[in-house]
């Protein structure tokens, strides 16, 4: 059995079992629903998670892509760019957003309904 393709596209991080990748923006407050529905309408393409809120008003948010779609996950921010809209920034991942950290959180908001 082959071992399985690494996306071809910079910028990813593989969390822990490079099984989830992900890609950190910084866009402004209003923007974090645009993206959260953006990716989460492609069924499979990723999911958007909150990582901060900084003091400027912006907001951090990750997204987190299957090695199988990073490259989809990326064509779609690279449309958004080219575009004009939604303007964001890449930023790198910080150190607390393990895939642990990303699956408690999940977990834990998850129940919170």
């Amino acid at each position: 059995m082959s071992a399985p393709r690494e996306p071809s596209v910079a910028g990813w991080t593989p969390l822990r079992d490079a099984e989830l990748w992900a890609r950190v923006l910084r866009v402004e407050r209003e923007e974090v629903a645009y993206f959260k529905f953006l990716f989460e309408s492609y069924e499979g393409v990723g999911i958007v998670r909150t990582v901060e809120t900084q003091k400027d008003g912006t907001v951090v948010i990750a997204l987190l892509a299957p090695r199988d779609f990073v490259e989809v996950a990326e064509a779609i921010l690279e449309d958004v760019r080219e575009r004009g809209a939604r303007p964001f920034t890449y930023e790198e991942l910080p150190a607390v957003c393990t895939e642990d950290w990303f699956l408690s959180t999940w977990v834990r908001d998850a129940g919170a309904d």
